[in-house]
C-alpha cells in the first residue's frame, strides 16, 4: 500500500519548513484563542485559576513524558539498528508501563486536586480556590492525553515524519477555538474547559491510530511480554531527564506560585506575554531544534562524523540567532502596540495591556538563550549524556526562585519575567561551558557571526522606537482600528526589515546566504512543478 504524502518521511530542511509554516498557520489560530480569552475572561481571577487548573496536570504528569519523548529518539534508533522487531517490542513495552503509571498518577492528582493547588497557589482563596480546584479535575483528561501525545510526537520525530503530528496539533487548535466562540455565550469559562478537552482527545486517538496502523505500534498490551531488563535501562537513562524536566516544569511553577502572591490578572499577564514571545520560537528556533535532533541522534551514534556534528551544530546556532535577535529587537521596542493589536479589547483593558508588555519586555532579553538552549541540550541527550542537563537545571532552578522572591517585590510581574531571562541565559552559558567535552558549540567564527547579526539588527530596533509616536492613539478594540493597527505593525516591520537584510548582504553572513539559498532552490523547485 502506498503512503500517503502527509506520512512520508522528511529531510532536515523540510522538517524545518513543515514545522515552521504550520507552526505559523496554528500559532494565528492559537493567538485567536488567546483573543477570545483575552476579550470573554481578560486578565483576571477567573483566567489565573483555570491557568493554575491546566498546569497541574500538564506539570505533573509532564515530568515523565517530557523526558521519555525526548529520550525516545536515540533509544528507539538504536533499537532499530538491531531490528524494527526490537523497535516495536520496546514501544510496546514502554508505552504499557508508563501509560499505567499516568493513569495512576491522574488518579491521585483527582484525590489530591485542593493539596495541588494550594502548593502551586498559595495565594488563592474563597472562589478563586474553588474553582480551581474544580477546574483541575476537570482538565486531568485533556493533561493525560497530552503527555501522552507527547510520547507518540517523539516517535513520530524518530521515524523523521514531522508533518503529521503538527498537522494534528493545528486541526486540534481549530477545535479549542470553535469551542471558546460557539460555546462561551452558554458555558462561560468551561467553554474553554470543553474546548482543552476536544484539542487534547483529536490529537492522542489520531496519533495513536496512525501509529498503530502505519507503523505497527500498541497491537499487543501485555505485562508478560515486557522486557523488564530493558525498561529498566531505559528508566535509568530516563530518571536524570525526569529531573530536570520536573525542574523546568518547578521552575514554572514557582512563577505562577509567587505571580498568585500579587494583583489579580498577574498570572494571566505572564501567559499572554508568553504568547507574544513564542511567536519567533515557535516559528523559528523549535523547527530547527526539533528537526534537527534526529540527525544529531544519528551523527552521535557514529563517532567519525564529530566533525561534520560541530559544523551542523554551529550553523543550527548561527541561523537560530540570525532569525531571533532581530525578532527581539522588534517585539521589544513595539511591545505595547503588539499586545494592544492582540489583546486590548473586551475584559482586557489598557491597564492589562501595559502590565503584560512591560513583562514581554523583560522575558525578551533572554529570548536568545530561550532559542539555542534547548538546541545545546539536545547535544547532550544525542550522546545519551542525561546528567549535565539536570546540573544545569537544578542550579538555574536554585537562582530563579531567588530572583523571583527579590524581582518579583520591587517589579511585581515584571520581575518574575526578568528573572527568567537571566536565569535562561546562565543557562546558554552553561551549557557552552559543558558541551567542550564533545563539541566546540561557539567557535570564534560563530562569535564574529553573532556580533554581526546584532549590528545588523540595530536598525530594526532604531526604527521601531522612532515609530512609537505614530501608535499612541491606535486602538484595536474596533474592526477598523485593528486592521488600521495592524497595517501600522506590518509597514513598520516591512521599513525596519529591508536596511537588516542590507546590512547582513553587506556583511556577508553565512546565514543570510543559507536561508537566501534555500529560498531561491525551494521557489526554484516550486517553479518546476
Amino acid at each position: 500500500m502506498e503512503v500517503p504524502d502527509i506520512l512520508k518521511r522528511q529531510t532536515v530542511t523540510q522538517a524545518a519548513v513543515v514545522i515552521a509554516v504550520f507552526s505559523f498557520i496554528s500559532k494565528f489560530f492559537g493567538f485567536f484563542r488567546e483573543v477570545l480569552v483575552a476579550k470573554y475572561f481578560g486578565a483576571t481571577g477567573t483566567t489565573d485559576a483555570f491557568l493554575v487548573a491546566l498546569v497541574i496536570p500538564i506539570s505533573i504528569l509532564g515530568l515523565f513524558s517530557g523526558g521519555f519523548a525526548t529520550l525516545v529518539i536515540p533509544y528507539y534508533l538504536e533499537k532499530k539498528s538491531q531490528s524494527a522487531e526490537a523497535a516495536r517490542r520496546f514501544v510496546n513495552s514502554a508505552f504499557t508501563v508508563w501509560g499505567t503509571i499516568f493513569l495512576a498518577v491522574s488518579v491521585l492528582i483527582f484525590i489530591f486536586a485542593p493539596a495541588c493547588v494550594r502548593i502551586i497557589a498559595y495565594g488563592f482563596t474563597g472562589e478563586r480556590f474553588t474553582l480551581a480546584v474544580t477546574l483541575t479535575r476537570y482538565l486531568l483528561v485533556a493533561g493525560l492525553f497530552t503527555v501522552l501525545t507527547g510520547m507518540f510526537t517523539g516517535l513520530f520525530q524518530a521515524e523523521k515524519q514531522f508533518f503529521f503530528p503538527i498537522f494534528i496539533t493545528f486541526l486540534g487548535n481549530v477545535a479549542l477555538v470553535f469551542s471558546l466562540f460557539f460555546l462561551h455565550r452558554s458555558l462561560g469559562l468551561h467553554s474553554w474547559t470543553v474546548g482543552q478537552l476536544l484539542s487534547a482527545s483529536f490529537a492522542f486517538f489520531a496519533m495513536f491510530f496512525v501509529l498503530w496502523w502505519r507503523y505497527k505500534f500498541f497491537h499487543t498490551f501485555s505485562y508478560r511480554q515486557v522486557d523488564w531488563a530493558e525498561i529498566r535501562q531505559f528508566a535509568i537513562l530516563l530518571m536524570p531527564l525526569v529531573i530536570s524536566g520536573g525542574l523546568s516544569m518547578l521552575n514554572q511553577i514557582v512563577d505562577k506560585t509567587i505571580a498568585s502572591g500579587l494583583d489579580a490578572g498577574s498570572i494571566a499577564a505572564l501567559n499572554f506575554s508568553a504568547r507574544v514571545w513564542n511567536i519567533p520560537l515557535s516559528l523559528l528556533a523549535v523547527p530547527i531544534a526539533t528537526a534537527i535532533f534526529p540527525t544529531f541522534s544519528e551523527l552521535a551514534l557514529n563517532g567519525s562524523a564529530r566533525h561534520e556534528y560541530e559544523e551542523r551544530l554551529q550553523r543550527t546556532i548561527g541561523v537560530s540567532f540570525y532569525l531571533i535577535i532581530p525578532s527581539t529587537f522588534f517585539l521589544f521596542f513595539l511591545a505595547q502596540p503588539i499586545v494592544r493589536l492582540f489583546f486590548e479589547r473586551g475584559a482586557f483593558d489598557a491597564k492589562a495591556t501595559y502590565l503584560t508588555a512591560l513583562v514581554l519586555q523583560m522575558y525578551l532579553i533572554g529570548l536568545f538563550a530561550h532559542a539555542t538552549s534547548p538546541i545545546l541540550s539536545r547535544v547532550f541527550y544525542s550522546f545519551k549524556n542525561t546528567r549535565t542537563p539536570v546540573i544545569i537545571s537544578a542550579t538555574c532552578l536554585v537562582l530563579n526562585i531567588i530572583l523571583n522572591i527579590i524581582l518579583s517585590k520591587l517589579m511585581g510581574a515584571a520581575g518574575i519575567a526578568l528573572a527568567t531571562s537571566i536565569v535562561m541565559i546562565l543557562s546558554f552559558i552553561l551549557y557552552n561551558l559543558f558541551l567542550k567535552k564533545y563539541l566546540v558549540s561557539f567557535s570564534r567564527s560563530l562569535a564574529l557571526e553573532t556580533a554581526k547579526i546584532i549590528f545588523s539588527a540595530i536598525p530594526i530596533g532604531l526604527i521601531c522606537y522612532f515609530s512609537l509616536p505614530y501608535f499612541q492613539k491606535a486602538s484595536a478594540s474596533t474592526l477598523h482600528g485593528f486592521i488600521s493597527l495592524t497595517i501600522k505593525v506590518a509597514a513598520v516591520g516591512l521599513a525596519s526589515v529591508i536596511p537588516f537584510f542590507a546590512l547582513s548582504h553587506f556583511f556577508k553572513l553565512d546565514s543570510f546566504a543559507f536561508l537566501k539559498s534555500y529560498a531561491i532552490s525551494s521557489l526554484k523547485k516550486f517553479a518546476r512543478k
